[in-house]
């Protein structure tokens, strides 16, 4: 697995997960410069094959959203991806990074919490077609 600074194009090149396929209508080139310009996000390639992308926007000095946008992956590169996106928010300096999960997707709880993160609410009717998602926070 090769990790690259993020670039809004390989948004094209990401077949989302099926927990996350809902998002495809969302990432326009728009949407992919927006992430970029934050600075502060990957890409995950595994040949041509882009396995995910995360990063985290930083919304004032201290605070950040962490983001991942991920595909259909092995355990093994599950593992390879949770490793590096755990050693990405350990070099964080913000003082607090918070990520929302939807509601009804149990291994995105599971993974927040392997990465550190605690639950801190439910934010209903909170997606753009109105599901609600989970609120975590990492204090640092």
């Amino acid at each position: 697995m090769n990790v690259v600074s993020f670039e809004a194009q390989h948004l094209e090149g990401l077949r989302l997960q099926s927990a996350q396929r809902d998002m495809t209508r969302y990432m326009s080139q728009t949407y992919g410069t927006t992430l970029a310009r934050s600075g502060n996000a990957f890409s995950a390639i595994k040949g041509r094959r882009i396995l995910g992308c995360a990063g985290v926007e930083v919304i004032w000095a201290n605070r950040g959203i962490a983001w991942s946008l991920l595909g259909d992956l092995t355990p093994s590169e599950m593992l390879a991806v949770h490793r590096r996106v755990s050693a990405f928010l350990d070099d964080q300096s913000l003082r607090r990074i918070e990520m929302t999960v939807d509601s009804g997707h149990a291994p995105g709880h599971r993974w927040a919490g392997m990465l550190g993160f605690k639950h801190e609410g439910k934010l209903q009717a909170y997606t753009p077609d109105g599901r609600d998602c989970d609120l975590y926070a990492r204090i640092n």
